[in-house]
């Protein structure tokens, strides 16, 4: 009785362990079509064949050489892999953007002979975050909105309050001054997607602005003119003006 209740207490923290260890992941075959997608930090299982013999190589190298006659324990060669030999999972504990690449599967029968090779392309991302909203006004009538965010293989689109999409694959959204609503930015990748809303006020009126600038240039422009006519004649006049006769005394004395 004794020894089913220890057996009953191992297998819960057993399956404690498994649950933490397998959280988060992303499920990958070599027999689907798709390429895998897998975010930074989370783990992928790599579903392997039911068969004699296969070797699963990366870019990098081989990652684990599979015989069914091996007694010994099978440990793969590249660091943060593990395998699961009950039901011939692969387990990457914690991806990085140098784990993605093309890997093949080359599958051998009872003889050593190969039987088939397939290939599989896993794409590692970093989610979508800190997605920022910021505005300019360009007139009194244009409003111009930008949207940034960190993460891979970033796609953008736009929404508002009345209006399902304004704008996709553009950081930037130009509005006009009859768009008073609150808009949203849509960050997404093939693993995550993130948005941020904003509330766009009224921009000033930039009309008597200009008025002023206009006529403070004016001013400058006229000011340049008169100075020029009336300073230039002046100082060119007493520059040409020759000397009198008797203006200079010869003071030479024998």
């Amino acid at each position: 009785m004794r020894i089913q209740v220890i057996i009953g207490v191992l297998l819960i923290y057993t399956q404690v362990a498994m649950g933490s260890l397998f959280h988060d992941h992303v499920f990958c075959r070599f027999t689907q079509r798709n390429q895998c997608y897998v975010a930074v930090g989370q783990h992928l299982h790599l579903q392997m064949p039911w068969e004699d013999g296969f070797d699963l190589k990366t870019n990098t190298g081989l990652i684990l050489r599979y015989r069914k006659t091996q007694s010994s324990p099978l440990t793969p060669r590249l660091p943060r892999w593990l395998f699961v030999n009950d039901n011939k999972t692969m387990i990457l504990t914690s991806a990085e953007r140098s784990d993605s690449g093309t890997y093949t599967l080359n599958i051998f029968d009872v003889d050593g002979r190969n039987k088939s090779s397939s290939t599989l392309q896993v794409n590692i991302e970093a989610r979508v975050s800190s997605v920022e909203l910021s505005y300019s006004c360009l007139f009194s009538e244009v409003r111009k909105v930008y949207c940034s965010a960190d993460g891979d293989n970033l796609r953008f689109n736009w929404t508002s309050d009345s209006i399902t999409r304004l704008e996709d694959d553009n950081k930037t959204l130009v509005l006009d001054k009859k768009h008073n609503e609150k808009v949203t930015c849509h960050v997404e990748n093939h693993i995550s997607h993130n948005h941020n809303s904003i509330e766009l006020p009224e921009c000033a009126d930039f009309t008597i602005v200009f008025v002023f600038v206009w006529l403070f240039e004016v001013i400058i422009l006229l000011s340049v003119l008169v100075g020029t006519l009336y300073i230039y004649p002046r100082f060119y006049r007493k520059q040409r003006t020759p000397e009198r006769p008797g203006s200079s005394v010869d003071l030479d004395q024998d």
